[in-house]
């Protein structure tokens, strides 16, 4: 009896395993259906025509770059003026004259969009100008009246030449436009968003300079446009710092965007009236794979605790990370540096950097110096609040003193130097930086200086030649650019 029970037992437990096994898990966030604020389909955008008969043609080759840059986000499902002058011939309607919001409405409802935007141009111009302003000959004191009389009716009679045919010049042709695109609300015709447009160039015939114009128009309309729709995803799933996100190329995600995590909104009363909170931010991710309609990220920094059902917020740009470094070597180097990263949060980084310090000679005397370099970056580790890297510094800089004789010098060098820093979090933005720089090599150019011939040029500047420094001894000082030093830095991200 006891060996039936076992067995039966044994039977129930290796079947409830082998269900087990073969059980078909589903993702389970928690939440019983996706909120209302979360992004899942493309919005519905109408690009109305340009009405306008006073730069038609402009308008038409502004407004294709408009839809063309709309489509290319692809964020938006876009209803653009040629579908609409055949929705608007099916109704047998007129698109003429100003137009105003009652038909603004109509068509939106025929389009079944919700917004519509519209352009406004408020100034374009082209016209020739002169390469090169011609230099007016300084008058001599020697002249006489009747010389300039005569000198002074020419110059005025070719300054008028030239105010009658400015457009004569048609291979420097300056172009300028200005205009505006406005959002408008469909359903109830009111103006929601705006932001102005504007170009300039100046070179080539019209429509070269009129070419050159686009394009920043171009760049413009593009940034512009992603602020109007900025998506909004949701966590589904977390497996330490890799995630699992709503969206996918269904709304034009790509790798490398980065949103911001943050809890739910909250919701207080006050007064009796239901007041709602931002909630909390949580941390940084940047997206590593892109799927249909789903995307894996990467948590790339974080400050609170990450959860399946946050939202996560699309970033206008990638943050901005500049940095103040300190460097200070046994009283034989003091540096100040400044640092401004590009794509700090990514594997492998580059900056741009400026220098100001002192550093020793060989005469043991204290030389200032400034400079620019650059630092190219590649993370070694990164969790647990710190950032592990290893880089490459290389810097272009001047120093100056004074030689023997009394001349102030300067002589260019460079001492590149590998890097291994630690960066420790210490708040949502803000890192503190320990860094050991080795200087594997230096180059040193000689002491040089302006010495003033007495003579000027043609603009009336003073000739000058280049000496080399002169030294009592001979021997030109070396600065003492070597070894290994160390850093201190405060980092900050801006997003």
């Amino acid at each position: 009896m006891n060996n039936l029970i076992l067995y039966c037992l044994f039977f129930f437990l290796f079947s409830v395993g082998l269900a087990e096994k073969n059980k078909s898990y589903e993702l389970d966030t928690g939440y019983d259906e996706i909120d209302d604020n979360i992004t899942l389909e493309k919005k519905p955008l109408l690009i109305l025509p340009f009405i306008e008969t006073k730069h038609q043609s402009l308008a038409n080759k502004v407004l294709t770059i408009l839809s063309d840059e709309a489509m290319s986000l692809e964020r938006f499902e876009i209803i653009d003026r040629n579908d609409i002058n055949t929705i608007l011939e099916e109704q047998k309607l007129q698109l003429s004259g100003i137009v105003n919001n009652n038909l603004i409405v109509e068509i939106g409802e025929l389009a079944a969009a919700e917004e519509a935007l519209t352009l406004e141009i408020t100034h374009f111009g082209q016209k020739g100008v002169p390469k090169k302003e011609e230099d007016e000959d300084e008058e001599d004191n020697d002249d006489t009246i009747f010389k300039w009389l005569v000198k002074t009716t020419v110059k005025e009679a070719l300054k008028n030449a030239k105010r009658k045919d400015t457009l004569s010049w048609e291979n420097n042709i300056h172009t300028e436009f200005r205009g505006t695109i406005k959002l408008i609300n469909i359903k109830t015709g009111i103006l929601e968003h705006s932001f102005n447009l504007s170009g300039n160039h100046t070179g080539g015939n019209r429509d070269i300079s009129l070419t050159k114009v686009l394009g920043q128009i171009s760049l413009q309309l593009r940034n512009r446009l992603k602020e109007l729709y900025m998506l909004t995803s949701e966590i589904i799933e977390i497996d330490n710092n890799n995630i699992n996100i709503l969206s996918g190329k269904n709304l034009g995600i790509k790798k490398g965007i980065m949103f911001e995590v943050s809890s739910d909104n909250r919701i207080k009363s006050y007064k009796g009236e239901k007041i709602t909170l931002p909630g909390k931010t949580k941390g940084l991710i940047k997206i590593t794979d892109v799927g249909i309609n789903g995307s894996s990220a990467k948590i790339v920094r974080k400050w609170g605790k990450i959860k399946v059902g946050q939202k996560a917020y699309e970033l206008k740009n990638t943050p901005l990370t500049t940095e103040l470094n300190l460097t200070y070597a046994n009283a034989k180097r003091y540096e100040l540096a400044g640092k401004v990263w590009l794509d700090y949060l990514n594997s492998l980084a580059g900056s741009i950097n400026g220098y100001i310090g002192s550093i020793n000679d060989s005469r043991d005397d204290m030389n200032g110096y400034f400079g620019f370099g650059t630092d190219i970056s590649y993370n070694l580790f990164s969790g647990f609040g710190t950032r592990t890297n290893l880089a490459l510094t290389i810097p272009v800089l001047l120093a100056w003193k004074s030689d023997d004789e009394g001349h102030n010098v300067a002589s260019v060098f460079s001492d590149p130097s590998i890097d291994a820093s630690i960066a420790i979090q210490i708040s949502k933005t803000r890192d503190i930086v320990f860094t050991l720089s080795y200087i594997f090599t230096k180059l040193h150019g000689p002491w040089q200086w302006q010495r003033d011939t007495g003579d000027d040029d043609d603009n009336g500047d003073n000739i000058t030649e280049t000496e080399r420094a002169i030294w009592d001894d001979g021997i030109k000082p070396t600065l003492e650019a070597g070894g290994i030093y160390f850093s201190v830095s405060i980092r900050k991200l801006n997003f």
